[in-house]
């Protein structure tokens, strides 16, 4: 017999209390950052330091016990071939017993994202941990990751 886990997840922008727990993340992905340059690259872009439509953002989920199970970096792009989409360069998910659902609860709130800045398409993209900081900044290349359709309720 299988059981299945409820778990709730928290899913939003960046909060200053979880950049150093989101950071265990990071590291364990192998992202070549060390703490006091991901404490930098996340500064002024914490939970109410910029407003909601801000272009990029750091979106965490995480559990009811406090742990952060998932990280992504995403932000709208306009792309030539699939017109405006939310792209997401970064996107680790751990859990011990629920990756799953924490990764359910970060493409739920990817979809939202999507549907209020008008994107066809969420692009997630599979990078190697070395080049994904460059990433942010330029789009990925179009060959790599995967191309979800915005739902639209």
């Amino acid at each position: 017999m299988e059981s299945k886990m409820s778990v709730v997840y928290t899913v939003g922008p960046i909060k200053r209390h979880q950049v150093d727990k989101a950071y265990r993340l990071i590291e364990a992905a192998g992202c070549h950052f060390d703490l006091q340059a991901w404490r930098e690259f996340c500064a002024g872009k914490v939970a109410g330091e910029r407003p909601a439509s801000e272009i990029e953002r750091i979106v965490t989920a995480e559990n009811p016990l406090g742990y952060i199970a998932g990280i992504c970096i995403m932000h709208p792009v306009q792309n030539a071939k699939y017109g405006r989409m939310l792209d997401v360069p970064v996107f680790i998910v751990t859990s011990a017993g629920d990756t799953r659902g924490a990764a359910n609860a970060l493409l739920e709130y990817f979809m939202a994202v999507a549907g209020e800045n008008s994107c066809g398409f969420i692009r997630v993209a599979a990078l190697d941990p070395a080049d994904w900081r460059r990433s942010i900044t330029t789009s990925p290349r179009e060959d790599r990751g995967i191309l979800i359709p915005v739902q639209y309720p």
